[in-house]
């Protein structure tokens, strides 16, 4: 009994440092700008996103997500300040490495009055729309995918305490299959 027990926790060891969410880094590069008439090799639109892929369907989804970062800001996390004056989140997620990703992000807002604001949306394979207005001035910003944008996808490694867990699940296995 003592030996199926220690075996059994040794096998947990192993199965939890797979349990980490699923970890990605993006770069979507070159976009066509309206305003200048032109396409920007160098535009880069760059983020990172971390989940659990809750039903083993192979699809990352929204409701899965623990964040969305997209330039400095994670829509995941800044969902809950929405309020009558502030919207900021991510209204469609989707990510797998055969279909690719897709999402739809979005912060703005203005001030209780509506003299001054702005915002920001990303639609992939769409737009990037940015503005900000003020009495004085209005400014816009639209990019847009094109066939020759490329998206650059990387793995993020584990954290090394998965790997330590998983090294010293691995040496207790075979610690005890050696004393059997």
């Amino acid at each position: 009994m003592k030996k199926f027990l220690s075996t059994g926790a040794l096998l947990l060891c192993c199965t939890a440092a797979h349990a980490d969410p699923i970890s990605w880094g993006f770069s979507f590069n070159g976009f066509y700008d309206s305003v200048s008439n032109s396409f920007l090799p160098d535009e880069v639109i760059a983020g990172s996103f971390k989940g659990n892929d809750l039903d083993g369907d192979g699809l990352l989804e929204k409701d899965e997500l623990l964040s969305l970062v997209v330039g400095e800001l994670d829509y995941i996390a800044c969902a809950p300040t929405s309020n009558a004056y502030y919207f900021c989140g991510a209204t469609g997620f989707s990510f797998s490495p055969d279909s690719g990703l897709h999402f739809s992000v979005g912060s703005y807002g203005s001030d209780p009055e509506g003299w001054v604001g702005g915002g920001r949306l990303i639609t992939t394979g769409d737009q990037h729309y940015a503005y900000e207005f003020n009495p004085s001035m209005t400014t816009e910003r639209h990019l847009y995918w094109t066939s020759d944008t490329t998206l650059t996808m990387m793995s993020q490694a584990p954290e090394p305490h998965t790997w330590l867990m998983l090294a010293a699940g691995l040496l207790g296995l075979g610690w005890r299959a050696r004393r059997s």
